[in-house]
């Protein structure tokens, strides 16, 4: 028997997965449950031991991750390699169950391997869960350790980890342990700001032309050892969306439109709606435009890539 597990929420895929292994009975303990890496293990290891029938049980499991050849990654041909693995297709033992496991959904679909994988394997794809789901939940796993979260410490919790359930999880099983009533002031102390949010806030100071904001945050990320030119692409990028929103938005599009047109969340949209409400299109143009003739003064060595942030930070 042959599954495939892939997907981009990997805290899914591995329930999937240690929900087939009881299914079948199959675990470490048991001497009947191998994991190999398809990126470090040969795959002529794996058939070996996939023709090898179980000892003390009736069924065994192979868990086959990292397989790369079957992506639409460009790697270096091993012609060995894909022919162990169509020998582990060809291996029909229904007391081995081989189990393939991928994050991500990069499948190369042209590929012979992987269209005969799809004629005779069971696939389980696991996309991430969406928004609206994401946050109810949250607010049943918070439930169920006897606690509650207030709905702005909700909001905030999930405008800072995103779509990841895996990381969701963990925080909150952090948050429930500080205490039973989840406040706003709570997540914001116990859950670190990713690098997005301290752009964000860089982004907005700079736009509000408050300077002794824009260099607070600009100082806290050069001590954490922010790349200036990343900064000035992920600002870029931010500005980029503003602006995006607001010509949707004028052209008469709902937030859940805008939302799918440009892949972000419903949280991460709240924001930049309230964000860009004070500023016109031309002027985010202007600041477009500048960053990107910066980028490219840098990129030619006219100035100094730090310095560069500085001055347009200081003339803006």
């Amino acid at each position: 028997m042959i599954f495939v597990i892939y997907g981009e929420e990997s805290f899914l895929m591995e329930q999937k997965l240690q929900a087939l292994k009881k299914e079948y009975n199959c675990s470490e303990e048991m001497m009947n449950l191998s994991t190999y890496r398809g990126d470090e293990d040969s795959i002529e290891s794996v058939y070996e031991d996939l023709i090898t029938p179980p000892f003390f049980t009736d069924k065994k499991m192979i868990v086959l991750k990292n397989l790369y050849f079957l992506t639409t990654k460009k790697l270096k041909k091993d012609n060995s390699e894909i022919e162990y693995f169509e020998k582990c297709l060809d291996n029909d033992s229904k007391e081995v169950i081989f189990v393939i496991y991928h994050v991500g959904k990069d499948f190369d679909e042209r590929k012979k391997i992987v269209k005969r994988l799809r004629k005779e394997a069971k696939f389980f794809e696991i996309d991430k869960v969406n928004h609206y789901k994401l946050s109810d939940s949250t607010r049943q796993a918070v439930k169920r350790r006897n606690a509650i979260i207030d709905d702005d410490a909700l909001e905030l919790l999930l405008s800072r980890l995103g779509d990841s359930l895996n990381n969701v999880v963990m925080e909150v099983e952090k948050l429930c342990l500080y205490d039973k009533h989840i406040t706003y002031e709570a997540v914001d102390k116990l859950v670190s700001k990713p690098l997005d949010e301290n752009v964000f806030a860089l982004t907005s100071a700079i736009l509000q032309r408050d300077r002794q904001k824009m260099f607070s945050i600009y100082k806290d990320l050069m001590i954490l050892n922010e790349e200036p030119i990343k900064l000035i692409v992920l600002i870029a990028g931010q500005m980029r969306l503003i602006y995006q929103v607001k010509l949707l938005d004028r052209k008469g599009y709902t937030d859940k439109e805008i939302g799918k047109i440009l892949g972000i969340n419903p949280y991460r949209l709240k924001y930049l709606r309230q964000e860009g409400k004070d500023f016109d299109l031309n002027e985010l143009l202007k600041c477009l435009d500048a960053l990107s003739k910066l980028d490219v003064e840098i990129k030619t060595g006219k100035i100094d890539k730090k310095m560069g942030l500085e001055l347009f930070m200081i003339r803006i």
